[in-house]
């Protein structure tokens, strides 16, 4: 299992950076450091409530200012897109370390996103054409990609001429044949496809149904990525295609992005500090907890709040003691703090994929991941919601009509509550209390974020540095 990147946590200590255990780092995965977004990071001093926010002040799509820091100054740190903090006592010697690994790396190098229409996959469209790849677009409808087109246009002005130039490819994402046809025919033309980006969700319930797109990319050797947010669906993926990829030595990273990708890598992180620091402990004596906001839907499309829905016909997993427990979902609500940017939120367990993972492949005995958002009687909607029957929730069709006729909705909703999105880790020990590590991520805006972390995962993907 080790040999193959196709986990969530993607053993990212290659990709990103190598970082001395005496030394609080903030890490970049990838060491990407020429941009400051605004995007904030934290890291604990030792007890979770006393952190040291750095900020950017810029606009959610690129423009840049100063960075800012307060209250308590190590020195200036640089941000990257997909930041992830690690945590230490020692909050006076925080260094950042850096890797070869860079966006520069994504430059000419050709890219296909499936499901690049949509909110997720345009996000990342639009991050990689800023960094100078030549993208492909794959997806079921050409009038859907031409709208997002023409979104993408207004967003970045800049680079409309470079939207314009992007070639759409209508595909099944359950049929290699129509993905394996796009490979086929960029490799005659002397252009071939270096990267897979696989975007078309929604991943949940999705065991039984055919990958085409890993599976076209494993039999014709191309790296793949893809943002599956549900675990099963992609240990379902790892068990099928691990012996096929490195056979063919394909690298593949599964689950990558915001959350699951950088909230996995921040996780592994801080409990890999915590163990080299204190070896007297196991990963089974340690507590994992992820929290997670996001204001409004986060400027979510159609596809995402499908995937919402359908994560609500879920009891939540925990993790207690090594044990699995499941929980109702979006019933007990916690408040949390996520720095004094995003401020106390609450939030209520909700069945994400790290909960699974953090404990499949680090072997932490417990874990938890709660969500919530912003104004409060979404989260009270989403409660509501969670009591409807499962059977009901899954629907996947059902549910398909009912986000198309709330989008109008939604849309409101998110003009006055914004787009925020924050990840916070917290690592404790029962066995010993003066473990208490965290780390804290937020952006401004959900969308360019998500764009923002895949092109991270992108880029130390095409540096090379991912064996298959």
């Amino acid at each position: 299992m080790n040999n193959m990147r196709i986990n969530i946590f993607s053993y990212l200590v290659a990709i990103s950076l190598v970082v001395s255990p005496s030394v609080t780092s903030f890490l970049v995965p990838g060491g990407i450091q020429e941009q400051h977004h605004r995007s904030y990071a934290a890291a604990s001093t030792g007890h979770p409530t006393s952190t040291t926010i750095v900020a950017s002040t810029i606009n959610p799509f690129g423009d840049h200012s100063s960075v800012q820091q307060s209250p308590i100054s190590p020195q200036r740190l640089r941000l990257n897109h997909a930041l992830a903090a690690s945590s230490s006592s020692q909050i006076d010697n925080t260094s950042t370390s850096e890797s070869n690994i860079s966006l520069e790396n994504l430059s000419s190098k050709r890219v296909l996103v499936v499901g690049g229409s949509g909110r997720v996959g345009g996000s990342v469209v639009c991050q990689l054409t800023k960094h100078n790849a030549i993208v492909v677009v794959g997806g079921k409808k050409l009038e859907s990609f031409q709208q997002s087109q023409a979104r993408w246009k207004e967003l970045f002005p800049t680079f409309a001429d470079n939207f314009d130039s992007i070639p759409f490819h209508s595909i099944n994402r359950e049929d290699a044949t129509s993905i394996a046809n796009i490979l086929l025919e960029a490799e005659k033309s002397e252009q071939k496809i270096d990267l897979v980006v696989h975007t078309a969700g929604p991943f949940q319930g999705k065991v039984n149904s055919p990958n085409g797109v890993i599976q076209a990319c494993v039999e014709h050797g191309v790296a793949y990525i893809d943002v599956c947010d549900d675990y099963c669906t992609a240990r379902a993926a790892k068990a099928k295609y691990t012996q096929t990829a490195l056979d063919a030595n394909v690298p593949c990273i599964l689950s990558t992005g915001c959350w699951p990708g950088v909230s996995s890598l921040m996780a592994k992180q801080l409990t890999q500090s915590v163990l080299e620091k204190r070896t007297h402990l196991k990963p089974e004596d340690l507590n994992v907890d992820f929290n997670f906001f996001t204001a409004g839907s986060g400027g979510a499309g159609a596809t995402l709040l499908v995937a919402t829905f359908l994560i609500l016909s879920e009891e939540s997993l925990m993790i207690v003691n090594g044990r699995r427990k499941e929980v109702p979902a979006m019933k007990e609500y916690s408040r949390i703090h996520f720095g004094e940017k995003v401020g106390d939120k609450d939030v209520a367990h909700l069945n994400l994929l790290e909960a699974a993972s953090c404990h499949d492949v680090l072997g932490i005995g417990n874990v938890k991941t709660l969500f919530g958002t912003a104004p409060n009687f979404w989260n009270t909607l989403l409660g509501l919601m969670a009591q409807l029957p499962s059977s009901f929730l899954a629907n996947e069709p059902l549910m398909e009509k009912l986000a198309i006729f709330s989008l109008p909705i939604v849309r409101v909703v998110d003009y006055f509550a914004g787009a925020t999105n924050a990840m916070r880790v917290d690592v404790s020990c029962e066995k010993d209390a003066s473990v208490k590590e965290m780390a804290l991520y937020a952006h401004e805006n959900l969308e360019p974020c998500v764009g923002e972390c895949v092109s991270a995962f992108c880029a130390a993907l095409l540096s090379g540095s991912v064996r298959p």
